[in-house]
């Protein structure tokens, strides 16, 4: 059963990860939240690869356009990412930036803003659509509500991202064969494998989804608690969605821990100095990976060619490992389930296109 264990995860946080060596040329690939840390690294990567188009969302056009300068920077030069003044820049990227990549807009604490980019998409993106990487996340000290009435790191960290996968899915089915599957890539953490205390009760909720937006969640409400649930959704998201498609599947769905790293998502701790301090002791402590080598386990799962053997799997240090005891239970499989239900049917009030999409492509039955 999958259990978090600290010898297992303090050896696999010292160890050197692979990158895999297959090529995206001719594919699209979409990776959500790149502008900083893991995804900005995990799109340097693709962008080496020369992808047909390379989609790195930012969080609002002033990131994009920061994103779309300091890529054109490593693309031109193959130089570890730096921040430069457009001058210099330009002086070190002759001409206009590749054609192969470009950076949009998306803010996940806005339904309407995933509506928009998957309707821009529609409109301006390529037929195809190989890859789609749900990287972007947050983590709220205190406890914030969205403008759609959501607390922020369920919808931001689950609700958002299973809209943007769901009104995505026909590009991706549409892109894909059996030989060469399309990708989605959800980057939970192992954070999930302490989530399941939070539950406790749960069967007896009313709503799973409005008990976990709700101020008071369960027996804790703390930050870390939700963080880490946001986290098991993901998981349980990417085992339903595995079970509805068909086998072999044209789509390969796979939730990715990449290690505690040296990333962005502890930017809103550290503007507190003494939880600057303790976040700082303990990346020390438990050897916080770079961003560029946590970053490897996103990349892996979606170019590695052992593609069907990832597919409605969990993953770590670039290995398919076992998720967490909770969702692997009966229990667990219930709650997994009628997560799925509640979260199709909030979805399909936020666009009617999602009920008819799961009826066409994802109609079996989870197991």
């Amino acid at each position: 059963m999958g259990k978090l264990s600290f010898w297992s995860f303090f050896g696999a946080q010292g160890r050197d990860l692979p990158l895999p060596r297959e090529s995206v040329d001719g594919k699209t690939v979409v990776i959500a939240g790149a502008n900083v840390g893991l995804g900005f690294e995990a799109s340097v990567h693709v962008a080496n690869k020369k992808p047909s188009l390379l989609i790195a969302t930012c969080r609002d056009t002033a990131k994009c356009k920061q994103t779309l300068e300091s890529r054109c920077n490593v693309l031109q030069v193959h130089y570890q990412i730096v921040t430069r003044v457009l001058l210099v820049l330009r002086e070190r990227c002759p001409g206009t930036r590749p054609a192969s990549f470009d950076s949009w807009p998306l803010e996940l604490s806005s339904f309407d803003n995933v509506r928009s980019f998957v309707d821009r998409f529609d409109a301006e993106g390529p037929e195809r659509l190989n890859i789609l990487v749900a990287n972007a996340g947050t983590f709220k000290p205190v406890y914030t509500r969205t403008q759609d009435d959501w607390e922020i790191m369920l919808q931001v960290n689950y609700l958002s991202f299973a809209l943007l996968g769901i009104l995505l899915l026909p590009h991706l089915l549409h892109s894909a064969t059996c030989d060469d599957p399309s990708r989605l890539v959800l980057v939970s953490s192992l954070g999930h494998y302490l989530a399941a205390p939070v539950l406790t009760g749960s069967r007896n909720w009313d709503h799973v989804l409005g008990a976990i937006s709700a101020e008071k969640l369960g027996a804790s409400g703390l930050v870390p608690s939700r963080y880490n649930l946001s986290k098991m959704l993901q998981v349980a998201f990417m085992r339903e969605i595995a079970a509805r498609l068909p086998s072999p599947t044209p789509l390969v769905v796979t939730a990715v821990d990449p290690g505690f790293c040296h990333s962005s998502l502890q930017r809103e701790l550290e503007k507190y100095r003494l939880l600057r301090m303790i976040v700082s002791f303990v990346k020390w402590l438990l050897r916080a990976r770079t961003s560029e080598m946590g970053s490897r386990n996103i990349v892996y799962a979606a170019l590695a060619t052992d593609a069907q053997d990832l597919h409605g799997k969990y993953m770590s240090s670039c290995e398919v490992v076992e998720e967490c005891d909770y969702l692997l239970s009966a229990e667990g499989k219930v709650f997994s389930e009628r997560l799925w239900w509640e979260t199709i049917e909030v979805l399909s009030k936020v666009d009617d296109r999602v009920p008819q999409i799961v009826s066409t492509y994802l109609p079996a039955s989870s197991t």
